[in-house]
């Protein structure tokens, strides 16, 4: 692991971003792959597209991604059923491997993987439900200033939408979201980024 590591740091801007993007792909074929396993966890799959307004702490930077969202939702009864009751899969634990461009202060990118949880409710029988999320996750910014460092970060989000449902079992998703992004003062300068994303999106339940 050690060697692992200092290979990394060694390695020039350009190689690391290629090495971060195949091990995004990869996450992205795995996590999917786990819909087509007998006897899935998986209780819901989906796209998200979104813009985001935010600023860059300390610089107050104005910071604008588009987002680009793989979501999958597990069943949390089904992973830990000791200590979860059964919700009828509205509680669930998900993934979201994402690339996103960042399309101000300057042409640059971001790409991660999120987790947390998300609890559905229901509004309007068979066509809206209401849900909440929390989650955090591992992210890499290429976007470096004096008053954040780019490369390896974590973010946190906290969000709310709706599922419009168009058949039984797949609905529109409308949703916001309060996103931080920083590094836990592993390096400096880290004000900080804060972001409210806005997401569109399609989903599949199973």
């Amino acid at each position: 692991m050690l060697a692992l590591t200092y290979c990394y740091f060694r390695m020039n801007r350009k190689a690391k971003k290629n090495l971060l993007g195949l091990v995004f792909i990869i996450t992205l074929i795995i996590v999917s792959s786990t819909s087509y396993a007998k006897n899935t966890l998986v209780a819901e799959k989906g796209l998200l597209i979104g813009y985001g307004h935010g600023y860059v702490g300390g610089c107050h930077n104005s910071y604008k991604p588009l987002l680009f969202i793989y979501h999958i939702g597990f069943d949390a009864h089904k992973l830990i059923p000791s200590v979860i009751p059964d919700t009828q899969k509205r509680l669930t634990f998900y993934l979201e491997p994402q690339y996103n461009k960042v399309i101000h202060p300057a042409s640059d990118y971001e790409f991660g993987l999120g987790f947390g949880l998300e609890y559905r409710f229901n509004i309007i029988k068979n066509a809206m439900d209401g849900y909440i999320l929390a989650g955090s996750g591992f992210h890499y910014i290429s976007y470096d200033s004096s008053c954040q460092s780019g490369g390896f970060n974590f973010n946190d989000n906290l969000g709310a939408g709706f599922y419009i449902y168009i058949t039984h079992n797949s609905a529109i998703n409308l949703g916001f979201r309060f996103r931080h992004i920083s590094n836990a003062d592993i390096r400096m300068p880290n004000e900080g980024i804060n972001s409210f994303l806005f997401t569109l999106g399609y989903s599949v339940f199973f």
